[in-house]
Formats: structure tokens, sequence, C-alpha cells
């Protein structure tokens, strides 16, 4: 990761590998007690399905196909550059491991964010400027109608993800933790 991040301060994928190791001591320190807590579950829970159904209206859209088709051509797709990794913070990243997923952290097509993959991103919950950008072309590929389908899905989704991270936040501060701001 020899190039910058977007404000150019230090290495790409330096944040988003801070804030990484921050979630994995927050999910070793709390994990089974945050699964226990009735509140965060539900609301992991009802993130988790909101997840799916924006997923699935993305997949039946065809639009994860459309953005597949463009990360993989030369150079990776402007809307998963280099440097976005670093919007992540340690919260979001926790909701992925909660969630079971394993951020992927290995190599990458230059240009791209790390968590980019051949699939798409490797990420379940991910940042809002990622699930809110349509570029262009999938605008003029699925119509106004459609998008405006996949962007209330998408803001349910966004909901419900700040709805999690406002509980599991109250709690760590309610339990002295401060490590994760």
């Amino acid at each position: 990761m020899s190039e910058r991040n977007i404000s150019g301060t230090a290495p790409a994928g330096a944040a988003a590998l801070a804030a990484l190791a921050k979630a994995r001591a927050l999910l070793e320190a709390y994990g089974p007690q945050l699964a226990a807590d009735a509140e965060q579950a539900r609301l992991l829970s009802e993130y988790f399905q909101e997840i799916l159904r924006s997923h699935g209206l993305m997949r039946s859209k065809l639009a994860f196909d459309a953005c597949a088709v463009c990360a993989g051509q030369g150079g990776g797709a402007s809307c998963c550059f280099e440097g976005a990794e670093d919007w992540y913070y340690p919260l979001l990243l926790l909701a992925n491991l909660s969630l079971g997923v394993e951020p992927p952290q290995g190599e990458r097509r230059p240009g791209d964010c790390l968590f980019n993959g051949t699939q798409g991103c490797g990420l379940v919950a991910r940042y809002g400027i990622c699930l809110n950008f349509f570029c262009p072309e999938l605008f003029a590929r699925l119509g106004e109608a459609e998008m405006l389908c996949l962007s209330r899905a998408v803001g349910r989704e966004l909901e419900a993800g700040r709805l999690w991270e406002e509980c599991v936040g109250r709690w760590l501060i309610a339990h002295g933790e401060r490590g994760w701001i």
C-alpha cells in the first residue's frame, strides 16, 4: 500500500487496518456480552435483514453484475477506489465481524479499495457512500423508477445500521469502553 490515502496523510489502507484492529479487539473483549444483549441482538438481526433485502434487490436488478463488470476493467472501478477503505470505522467493521464476515485484506488490484475483490465488495455492512453511489451508467441502465426502488432499500439498510451502531455505542460507553471513538 504505497499510495497515499484520499487526504494524502498516510499510506492508503492504514486507517482501515487500524479500524479493523480496533473492531477485532472489541469483538474479542465484548463479543459474547454484545451478542447476549437483547436489544443489540435484535438490532443486528434487523440490520442484517435490511442488508439481505437491499443486496437481493441489487442482485435481482443485475446491479451487482454491472458493478462486477466495471470492477473487472483495467484500473478498477471508479467507485471502489484505493483509499475508500479508510472511510471505514471500528463500529462498521465490528458489524461485519459480528455478522461472521471477515474483511478481505489480501492482494488487491492497483487503484482498488482494500475491501474490493473480483466479486465486488467483500463486506456486507458498508459505508454510506459505498451504498448510495450509483454511477451514471448504472442509472441509465436501470432507469429512474428502479433507481428509486434501490435508493429506498439502501436508505432502510443505512437506518438499520445507524440504529445498531447507536445501541452498541451506548453499550460500550456504559461499560467504560471509549477506544472505538
